[in-house]
């Protein structure tokens, strides 16, 4: 099992993965609708249909993004640094 073949063929084919990946959330979204019907919760965001999966899909989002950030702000070193 040679994991090196399995991503380069994931990265040779990066815009049909992530068309994969959009229609896999796309498709949790609607499953999340769809089991929520004729449910009720306790809080009030728990009788919004499909509100938890889009706060984890954005959640997510914005932690990369915020991680991303603060590495390159304390990670990153000027061009000339070790020259």
């Amino acid at each position: 099992m040679n994991v090196l073949k399995y991503i380069e063929a994931l990265r040779n084919n990066l815009s049909a993965l992530k068309k994969v990946l959009i229609v896999y959330l796309i498709v949790l979204v609607i499953y999340d609708i769809v089991i929520h019907i004729g449910a009720h919760g306790h809080f009030f965001v728990d009788n919004i249909p499909g509100f938890w999966t889009l706060f984890g899909g954005i959640g997510c989002f914005i932690l990369i993004k915020v991680a991303k950030g603060i590495a390159h702000a304390f990670l990153s070193k000027d061009e000339d640094f070790y020259g």
